[in-house]
């Protein structure tokens, strides 16, 4: 038995154990309120809330745990909205102060109504949890971070909306000294009384943002999307920053003192008065810019003689064409000049095969075989998914599910085929990590509705791993819908 094999079987004895061993803490059955619930978990617990609004400020105390809706159970999106933390203006309305980790995960929630001087929704200090699925909503603070604040904090945010938010700095986030990693993140309508609408980067704070939107937010003075301070580089991919607005200068990105942002495959247009702002004072700035649209283009970035402006191959200046109306308004029409336009190699940029909700990366949206990814948040013909979504299918005739879930050691799978001409469908399972393990269905099938066991095998017969899997239905090789499974054993 080789050393690597012997290390993979204890890592999974340990991963087991703790599985057996740790609790669920229901609330209000278990436990009355959410922080009483916290204070009797131990590490690798979880703390299930049920549907409610808790007027509450909770603090994770170092608890390495989860705080859950039972949206963990069921992945049914409307238990976010039906599950409310309520602040009460009365601080913070969760707070990450003892040095969490990524363990430390908070899920299914709508963080709302807090007020704090730094922090009014969540508050991390010197300590990285994990955000997840969260709405964060009229909070406010009355220094730093309406919806979001981090001191020397690296958390991670996925599947995360963060509106109408206050503060004299970033009514949506603030990061001081942190470089947070957000994923499928929308930041929309925030205001800052100062700086930084949406997000506040400031004192060597380099975020890496993937698949975020930053729109209408407004700073009364700089920065309406972005505020870029003090040795401060966000990296953003595929991000679309419009309709945000600064009183002075910055609509979209604002940068002073030594700031260096990162822009591949990302739209910016509409922002006011400019797309990207240098001030004229301080060490001088850098920005670099590769296959994004940029209104104005290069010409349209003032940089006051205080920096440099890396125009690299790939930029265009055209109006990108956003659908404009209904639940998702910057999902690109067919004409859009950003479909094809984004990097053609992806292989530099570290990309996972999954976006954060589980869903499978989709490329070529467009099936034209191009195999080149668009600019912006949304890939032309793949399910548009950017912060918190409608849980609806994209095409709700199609009904995929899975029940019961999380399952041991069967789920069936149950899907609608609703139309008579469908000619070939498919089913397929993937781990965490975008690999296939089993295809279940592969052939003609009748319109109607169909059920399939998954017994929690591979295609080599053999028992997978307890953990999160995905299984995606294709009719007639489009990709219709993906769904999370959970298996527990």
């Amino acid at each position: 038995m080789n050393i690597s094999f012997k290390v993979f079987i204890v890592v999974f004895l340990i991963f087991c154990v703790n599985i057996i061993s740790a609790t669920i803490i229901n609330v209000p059955g278990d436990q009355p309120t959410i922080q009483e619930g916290i204070n009797v978990a131990v590490d690798g617990d979880t703390v299930i809330v049920h549907t409610g609004t808790y007027f509450e400020n909770i603090n994770y105390n170092g608890n390495n745990i989860t705080v859950a809706s039972l949206f963990l159970t069921t992945q049914d999106t409307t238990y976010i909205s039906q599950t409310t933390i309520d602040g009460n203006q009365n601080g913070s309305v969760v707070t990450f102060e003892s040095g969490e980790d990524s363990t430390a995960v908070l899920t299914g929630f709508t963080i709302m109504n807090g007020f704090s001087n730094v922090g009014g929704g969540i508050l991390c200090n010197n300590s990285s949890p994990s955000l997840e699925n969260l709405i964060v909503t009229y909070n406010s603070s009355s220094m730093f971070g309406g919806g979001i604040y981090c001191f020397n904090s690296f958390l991670s945010l996925k599947n995360v909306t963060i509106k109408i938010n206050n503060a004299d700095w970033a009514g949506g986030i603030f990061c001081d000294n942190s470089s947070p990693s957000l994923e499928n993140v929308t930041v929309i309508s925030n205001n800052a009384n100062l700086f930084g609408g949406g997000i506040c980067c400031w004192n060597n704070s380099s975020p890496n943002l993937e698949n975020v939107m930053i729109i209408g937010n407004s700073a009364d003075m700089f920065g309406g999307g972005i505020h870029c301070e003090y040795n401060s580089s966000p990296s953003l991919l595929n991000v679309i920053i419009t309709y945000n607005s600064a009183s002075e200068n910055g609509g979209g990105i604002y940068c002073l003192w030594n700031s260096s942002p990162t822009l591949i495959n990302c739209i910016l247009w509409n922002d006011t008065p400019q797309e990207v702002y240098f001030d004229q004072y301080g060490i001088p700035n850098t920005i670099t810019i590769s296959y994004s649209d940029v209104q104005d283009g290069e010409a349209g970035i003032v940089t006051n003689n205080n920096g440099t402006v890396n125009w690299l191959e790939g930029n265009i200046d055209a109006d990108p064409l956003f659908v404009g109306t209904g639940e998702h308004p910057y999902l690109l029409l067919v004409d859009s000049p950003c479909i094809d336009a984004g990097t053609p190699d992806t292989t530099g940029l570290n990309l996972p095969p999954w976006d954060i909700i589980g869903n499978l990366r989709i490329w070529d949206g467009d099936g034209n075989g191009s195999a080149i990814i668009d600019m912006g948040a949304y890939e032309y013909g793949a399910p548009p998914y950017v912060g918190i979504i409608n849980d609806q299918l994209p095409m709700t005739s199609y009904q995929l599910s899975n029940y019961p879930n999380p399952f041991n050691p069967t789920t069936t799978i149950s899907f609608n085929i609703s139309r008579k001409d469908a000619k070939h469908a498919e089913i397929i399972i993937y781990n965490i990590k975008g690999q296939k393990i089993k295809t279940i269905v592969n052939q003609k099938l009748e319109q109607g509705l169909h059920q399939i066991i998954w017994d929690g095998k591979n295609d080599n017969n053999q028992y997978v791993a307890s953990g999160v899997y995905f299984y995606k239905l294709k009719v007639d090789d489009k990709n219709i819908a993906i769904k999370k499974c959970l298996l527990l054993k």
